[in-house]
């Protein structure tokens, strides 16, 4: 059989052809990965499931203050599963489990609690990797005098 001249060059793509676009695609694809910055990602969402696990502490808290005949938060503030308040919020069925932390292997000394001297006011707080407010040490702190959670530095944490 015999292939005119044009025939024979628009059978497909040349070799070099195909690795440039293979080499436009890794560039693209190299920039999208520096430009996402998944490290970043991975602190931000560890530092949302802090943030919705110190709300859940509160809200069993606040449960537990409220409970006809309470008036105080549980005594024994601490931090993690040691905790004496978090182990009464459990045991009275306010928070159905004690919240491990998203850090390497689940640390649940990620939360803690602070009371003051006659259980009347208290905060709950969790370190954060990714803060807002610039580098240092921030907390998550839900704090029961204001009643709502903010980023603060570990010194501001109290009840």
């Amino acid at each position: 059989m015999i292939f005119t001249a044009q025939k024979k060059f628009l059978r497909g793509f040349t070799l070099i052809e195909l690795l440039i676009v293979i080499a436009i695609l890794g560039i693209l694809a190299a920039a999208v990965l520096v430009a996402a910055n998944p490290g970043k990602r991975t602190k931000q969402a560890k530092d949302a499931t802090r943030k919705s696990d110190v709300g859940q502490i509160a809200t069993a808290l606040q449960a537990y203050y409220t409970t006809p005949g309470q008036g105080s938060y549980p005594g024994g503030g601490g931090c993690g599963a040691s905790a004496t308040a978090l182990q009464t919020l459990t045991a009275k069925g306010d928070l159905k489990q004690i919240p491990t932390g998203p850090g390497i292997g689940g640390a649940a000394e990620d939360y803690c609690i602070t009371l003051n001297g006659t259980t009347t006011e208290a905060a709950v707080y969790a370190t954060l990797e990714d803060p807002n407010a610039g580098s240092g040490n921030w907390l998550w702190c839900w704090a029961s005098t204001s009643g709502k959670a903010i980023e603060v530095t570990a010194a501001t944490c109290t009840p």
